[in-house]
């Protein structure tokens, strides 16, 4: 019989473009393995996952935490139906190992992994893990992650520093000196709000900047304020909501102006200098730790959310005039990349699965 992977979570891009990065590198190395999804109906997954030609099964989550009691428990409610619901879909799908990528679902299907005896591992993006990636760590047989301080937060040997995996990207070297200085700014799949308008709030003076070219991908509820923006201050840009080949873009940027979750592991992998606005909702402030590592390493400036609207612009416009600070960031950041990271996350689990004698 086939493998059969299946790969729970989603939400936002920042968890759905990683896993199919990783679901990629499963199909060209097993080719006749089943890789299938589990997911909500409310997520990104419902989008880019049939668009990629792997199958969905949904199941309900909800957020526990932070909403209050009543909130608290109907989502508990809900997050045990979805266990339940998983439960069978597992069951009906075979599953020889279940891998977590993030987002309320993996919940679900990794807990009802675990009740079934199925092997779990999971990806973490993120310097500080969150709540429910250190308790499915406890039982996960590998947490898989992008930062060496992520490590204490798991079982001690069954961590391991892989990276995150990222969409394909074009080499970093399509970035050529041809007089233009493009500059990229994304709030993520959702948008940022204090990004687009402390970047609002600059455009009389990126106007002055000779050669410059803008990409800004603002989030729906952003997309008509900011345009308008943009228009008012007579600065031609490509906006929109978000752009699908955002990666290409990144590799011909200058300059990134983004969020701190899993957009940072595309940033070193394109090789590009950056400033980083992280979240400030983020569960247990990942974001910012997030960020303060990359900035340890010389590969980015940090701006705090709430300094934005006085701090952003100048930032952004200081390194823009300032090639050679770039540069330096830039390489520092590439020195970070880790672009086989879904190829070794995809060996580890073949260990597992051999393991538990499939293969």
């Amino acid at each position: 019989m086939a493998l059969a992977i299946v790969l729970a979570g989603g939400g936002t891009g920042g968890h759905i473009f990683p896993a199919l990065a990783l679901a990629d590198e499963i199909r060209k190395s097993e080719p006749d393995a089943e890789v299938r999804f589990v997911g909500t109906a409310r997520g990104l997954e419902t989008k880019y996952v049939p668009a990629k030609g792997y199958p969905l099964d949904l199941v309900p989550s909800a957020q526990v935490t932070g909403r209050g009691v009543l909130r608290g428990l109907a989502g508990m409610v809900t997050g045990l139906s979805g266990i339940w619901i998983a439960r069978r879909q597992l069951r009906e799908r075979h599953a020889d190992l279940v891998i977590g990528v993030g987002g309320y679902a993996s919940v679900g299907a990794v807990a009802a992994a675990v009740t079934l005896g199925i092997p779990t591992a999971l990806l973490e993006p993120n310097a500080r893990p969150g709540r429910a990636n250190r308790l499915l760590g406890r039982f996960a047989k590998r947490s898989f992650v992008a930062f060496e301080d992520a490590i204490p937060y798991f079982p001690a040997g069954r961590a391991v520093l892989t990276g995150r995996p990222v969409r394909a990207l074009p080499r970093a070297a399509a970035r050529t000196p041809d007089g233009v200085t493009r500059l990229l700014i994304t709030g993520a799949s959702q948008g940022a709000r204090s990004v687009n308008r402390a970047i609002s709030a600059a455009l009389p003076r990126l106007a002055e900047i000779p050669g410059l070219e803008i990409t800004h991908q603002t989030g729906a509820a952003g997309l008509d304020e900011t345009r308008a923006a943009y228009e008012s201050a007579h600065v031609r840009a490509d906006v929109a909501a978000f752009f699908d080949d955002l990666p290409e873009r990144m590799t011909r940027a200058d300059l990134v102006v983004a969020r701190a979750g899993g957009t940072v592991s595309e940033i070193c992998a394109a090789g590009v200098a950056s400033v980083l606005v992280p979240y400030p909702f983020a569960a247990d402030d990942h974001q910012m730790a997030n960020a303060r590592e990359l900035e340890r390493q010389g590969a980015c400036l940090v701006v705090p959310d709430a300094e934005a609207s006085a701090k952003l612009g100048d930032a952004v416009v200081s390194l823009l005039r300032d090639p050679a600070r770039r540069a330096r960031m830039a390489a520092a950041a590439l020195s970070r990349a880790r672009p086989d990271a879904a190829r070794d996350i995809w060996l580890q689990c073949k260990e597992l699965l051999r393991a538990r004698g499939r293969r």
